[in-house]
């Protein structure tokens, strides 16, 4: 069954994701989190937003993940 795809301009919605890519339980995740993205929005053609993975590495280090997080958001 096809579906018509929408082509309305869209609306990014820029999200961080820090996960440690270096072990296979964050590459995993990453996987899982693009392919609910990938079905849901196959599913729900017609929104307009769409959500845009700003993804970054902890480096297995607690300090990784706060410098990381700290990149997703610029300062003001």
């Amino acid at each position: 069954m096809g579906v018509a795809q929408n082509t309305a301009p869209t609306i990014p919605v820029n999200v961080g994701v820090v996960l440690d890519l270096d072990d296979l339980n964050g590459k995993i995740a990453l996987s899982c989190i693009n392919m609910a993205l990938s079905d849901f929005y196959a599913s729900h053609g017609s929104y307009k937003t769409r959500l845009v993975l700003k993804t970054r590495n902890s480096m297995k280090d607690v300090v990784g993940a706060a410098a990381a997080g700290s990149l997703l958001c610029p300062s003001s």
